[in-house]
This record gives structure tokens, sequence and C-alpha cells, in this order.
């Protein structure tokens, strides 16, 4: 019987399929990259330059402000940090939602010297019912978020699970470019867009709008829509469920690591509290959250000292955020509150107890030239 050579075997050896895998991946990886180098948009992100810069400096922060637009479009580290002898950094985001900001918190821990946050709780995002309402506000944060932070995984999978990763892997499904845009946003990333210090395009003069330093931005003009208010504030419910777990656990967080924790909301046009029912429901509501968490809250919109902080119409951008000029008087009040506070002295007389009494007593000139009446 003649001698026959074995045919070689045409299943694949369990090396073989190793190896077709890790090709497979490999050039998965790649499209992914080409494509989200084609299409995503993420030069225009104040959020990526935010964190690259926190990132640059991490060693040296000793304070953040974390929070909404409300925060980075209020407190200007550059103001507030010859006054508390701070080294201060605002991590405030677009659409912050309270579990990013607990996210946060625990980043910047991580990575720096923390000694004290300031929250800022702007009412609406500690009346929503589940971080996955606002995607966006969690990825505007975990697309920048270091990849070796564990905690950019922990908040995507809280916030929207497996679907959340896909996001994370594809930005183009949430941050996807105008095609318009396209070619002007080719050149950017090839020509120093990334380049730290380049706030070029974080920079909108048609919009008045641009990022200036240390996560704080900088808005010129004044509202044109009046100060209608966003929501109302349930009596029933002042702060939601989602709300008050998180300030929960920012709180059991920062008393864990020793870490100073001031409930802080930057002041809003008297016209737009006076418009927004039950408005005192949540100021009640986050003094008795303070007292027995043992933080503090201040609502910067009922403070009394106008002579300290005296804003009106003009300091306002739109029907809720501070204008630049607004949010820099603003800063150098709050930094003398912050350092009073911090020497022991109790600030809590320097706010009106309630909203009427503001009112009555000294109102903004929103509410003087007859806005939102």
């Amino acid at each position: 019987m003649p001698h026959t050579t074995p045919k070689t075997s045409r299943i694949p050896g369990p090396l073989h399929k190793a190896g077709l895998f890790v090709l497979f991946a490999a050039i998965t990886a790649a499209l992914c990259l080409l494509l989200n180098f084609l299409l995503v948009d993420d030069l225009h992100a104040y959020s990526r330059v935010t964190l690259g810069e926190y990132y640059a400096q991490a060693d040296a922060v000793d304070t953040v402000f974390v929070g909404s637009s409300h925060s980075y479009r209020s407190f200007d580290p550059d103001t507030i940090d010859p006054i508390l002898g701070s080294h201060s950094f605002n991590l405030g985001t677009s659409q912050q939602q309270p579990d990013g900001s607990y996210w946060l918190i625990r980043e910047a821990a991580a990575n720096s010297p923390l000694k004290t946050v300031y929250l800022e709780t702007f009412y609406t995002g500690y009346n929503q019912q589940k971080s996955s309402n606002v995607p966006l506000a969690c990825y505007l944060i975990t697309d920048y978020m270091r990849a070796s932070s564990p905690y950019r995984y922990q908040y995507l999978w809280e916030m929207g699970g497996a679907a959340a990763f896909a996001d994370l892997v594809f930005p183009a499904r949430h941050a996807i470019a105008d095609p318009g845009e396209l070619p002007a946003l080719w050149r950017g990333k090839l020509t120093g867009g990334y380049n730290a210090g380049n706030y070029g395009w974080v920079t909108y003069p048609d919009e008045g709008e641009a990022y200036r330093d240390r996560g704080f931005v900088y808005t010129e003009g004044t509202s044109i829509w009046g100060f209608g208010t966003l929501m109302h504030v349930d009596a029933s419910a002042p702060i939601s469920p989602f709300g008050r777990a998180n300030l929960t656990r920012i709180a059991e967080f920062c008393k864990k690591q020793n870490i100073r924790l001031v409930l802080v909301t930057a002041p809003l046009p008297s016209a737009y509290v006076q418009d927004t029912q039950n408005y005192q429901a949540y100021v009640d509501a986050m003094r008795s959250f303070a007292a027995a968490n043992g933080t503090q809250y201040w609502d910067f919109s009922l403070f009394k000292d106008t002579d300290l902080l005296p804003i009106g119409f003009d300091d306002f951008s739109d029907m809720h955020h501070l204008n630049g000029q607004g949010a820099e008087t603003f800063s150098k009040a709050f930094a003398t509150v912050a350092a009073r506070s911090a020497a022991g002295e109790d600030v809590s007389g320097l706010f009106y107890d309630t909203v009427a009494e503001k009112l009555a007593t000294s109102p903004d000139s929103t509410v003087q030239q007859g806005e939102g009446n």
C-alpha cells in the first residue's frame, strides 16, 4: 500500500484562531481611530481643555469647584486664589449631573492633595430622576478622563451600562461633527488644535464666549430674553431621590477623606428666583441636608451685602447665568466669604433666611427694572 502524506487539517488550531482574533481586533481598533479622527468634534469641547489642564497641574491643586455651567461660568480661580491662598481648579462641565460631580471629586481626590470641595448646586440638576436622562453630561467628562482612571469606567457603567462603553469606543455616536466643518476640523487636529494652551477652538467671538484658564469660561453680554424660570420646584420633593443619593455619597466621601465640603449656589437674578415657584423649599431642603451632614449651604441669590456683591441686570448673560463681569464680581465676594468661613467665622448670617425677605429688602436690578414680573 503506497505511503501517503497526511493532508494538513483545514480546521484552525487554537494559536491560529488567536492570531486571527488579534488581527481582527487590531483592524477594528485602527478603523475606530480613523473614524474618530474623521468624524468626531472634540476640539470644541470645554471639558477637553479643562481636564487636560487639570491633569497637567493636578499635583498642586488643593481646591476644586464642581458642578454644571453655573460652576464654570461663575468661579474664576485667578480671582479667588490670591484671596484664599489656594491653588484651585474649576472642574465644572456643561449640564454636569450630581453623579458626575461625585466621580469628578473621586478623580480629583485620587490625583491631587485635595483639601476643599465647593459643590455648585443649581437646583435643576438636583431634581433629575436619573443620570441617563442626560447622557451627554456623562460623555463630556468620561471622553476626556485619563484612560487609566477607574472612575471613568465606573461612571460610564453606572450611567448607561454596556451601551455607554460603545460611546467610549466610538464617540461619533454622540459627538459627530457637522459635515461642513470637517475640513477645518481635520486641519485643526493636524496643526496643534490639541496643544496645551491653545484656546482658539474654545473661543467664540460671535457668541461672546471664551475659555480663559483653569476651567473658567468668560461670557460677554446681558440677557435678551428676560428672566423667566427654567422649571418650578416641587415643594413636596425639592430634591429628587437621585439628587439626594449623590449628595449623600459626596458628603460621606469627603468626610471619610477629611476634605472640607461646602454646597454653593452661584447668584441667580432676583427676577428668576421670584419667578420660580417654591424656590424656598429647595433652599430649606439644602440647608437641612447641610446641617445633617456637617457642612454648609451658601445660596448667593440670598446674599445680604450688596456692597460686597453689587450685581444686577448688567451682570447676567442670560436668564440664570452670570456673565464674565458678574463672575469676576462674584468670585471676589465668594472668596471673601470663604476666607472668613475657613478662619472659623460663622457666615450663615450673611444670607437671608428666606426668598421673601431678600426680595422685599434688597432685590437686584432685574426686579427693579420690571424683569420677570
